[in-house]
């Protein structure tokens, strides 16, 4: 017995045995002429069109130029009613305005609008530099207030920031002053960064 699937597949089968290679040749070659064919005539219909619309737009284009060039051009009235005797110029009308034209570009208001906005930008950047100006300063005077808090703390320390002042070695002042070495280096210490602050 068959199965209907098995049945199915060998009628498909069956079509093709009935069919020879050069058939199927002429039908491939059928198709691929019917195709050119096809897209030739598409070709044609879009190069129509193209011209057409560039018809079109060239006689638009002659329209609006003749428009524009009319409202341009002054006119004179050339009837014989309207012509004026010989020592007498004959009337021509106003041009009209055209509104339809934009504005004349202007370069130096660009100009301007551009110097304002770089004017605003330094303006923001001097304000940036006079606050960290501030800053350094207030840090300055705080700093100038710890040495001098630290030389006003003991007059016995008071000396050997003089000499440190004046440049001696922290083993002078130490001997000098009757301090300790590490003392007397952290006094040579505050003195250069005094001498630092004030430049």
């Amino acid at each position: 017995m068959v199965s209907p699937e098995s049945d199915g597949q060998s009628m498909n089968f069956e079509v093709f045995e009935f069919l020879s290679w050069r058939e199927v040749l002429v039908a491939v070659v059928a198709l691929l002429v019917l195709y050119i064919l096809f897209a030739f005539l598409r070709i044609n219909r879009l190069q129509t069109e193209t011209r057409r619309v560039q018809e079109l737009s060239a006689h638009a284009a002659q329209s609006a130029v003749a428009a524009y060039s009319a409202v341009q051009e002054p006119s004179v009235d050339t009837t014989p009613e309207a012509l004026p005797p010989d020592n007498v110029e004959p009337v021509i009308k106003e041009r009209a305005f055209p509104w339809n034209e934009p504005p004349p570009d202007d370069g130096k208001a660009r100009l301007m609008e551009a110097l304002e906005m770089e004017v605003a930008q330094l303006r923001r950047e001097l304000g940036g530099l006079r606050a960290e100006v501030q800053m350094l300063r207030d840090e300055q005077r705080r700093a100038l207030n710890k040495v001098q808090v630290a030389q006003n703390a003991s007059p016995y320390y008071s000396d050997a920031m003089q000499l440190a002042v004046q440049g001696r070695e922290a083993s002078d002042i130490s001997v000098l002053c009757g301090i300790s070495r590490a003392e007397a280096e952290l006094v040579v210490a505050l003195a250069k960064n005094q001498d630092q602050l004030q430049d």
